[in-house]
């Protein structure tokens, strides 16, 4: 986390450093991003860097901290919404959505920070995969008991399939793949690919 010299930075200065730090860390993953381009990018000497934060990953961790507490203003909407499993799912993506398409850059950093294969990451994605899993748990368990979903499921196996259908969907939402077609994702979620009983 940054030290208390770096909150003590004029505003303006501040908002210097972090903006050019997003858009290094949006182009590259950890291991490729460099410290001393974003330096140059804000106008400070290097050594002055090292006055704010302990080192690179010291500042990328700050980085991804802003970039999740800028999106969970967004889908927390979602999990304060009255509905079964499905609503909030539906607004879960759209805000997600909403999130990468107002803040592409921030978006681009959490996506590489989940797609890192930097060791020195490991503990914070192990974390953070867990923390996600058993939010993820817990919610499914909770509709699970309201009886919107089948108990037999596995939970890490429901837990993949959202995972995977849902980042695709918050990346290549576009025209084509507008709340419509989210909505006949998630049904295809819900329901299957059985036939239905009013198509027979």
């Amino acid at each position: 986390m940054p030290k208390q010299t770096f909150f003590n930075l004029d505003p303006t200065k501040r908002q210097a450093v972090i903006d050019a730090a997003v858009e290094e860390f949006a182009q590259f993953a950890y291991e490729q991003a460099s410290l001393t381009k974003i330096v140059e990018q804000c106008g400070i000497a290097k050594g002055s860097m090292y006055q704010y934060f302990t080192d690179k990953l010291d500042l990328y961790l700050y980085v991804v901290d802003l970039a999740y507490e800028k999106k969970r203003s967004y889908v927390s909407q979602a999990f304060a919404q009255e509905g079964d499993i499905f609503a909030v799912l539906e607004e879960y993506y759209l805000q997600s959505y909403e999130f990468a398409r107002k803040h592409p850059l921030l978006h681009q950093v959490a996506n590489k920070f989940w797609d890192s294969k930097a060791e020195v990451l490991r503990p914070q994605l192990e974390e953070g995969r867990l923390s996600r899993a058993r939010d993820f748990a817990q919610f499914l368990s909770d509709a699970m008991e309201r009886g919107n979903v089948n108990p037999s499921l596995d939970p890490e196996a429901v837990f993949f399939v959202y995972h995977a259908v849902g980042k695709d969907l918050i990346d290549c939402f576009d025209q084509r793949r507008n709340s419509q077609f989210l909505k006949q994702v998630l049904d295809v979620l819900r329901l299957g690919l059985t036939a239905r009983k009013e198509e027979v």
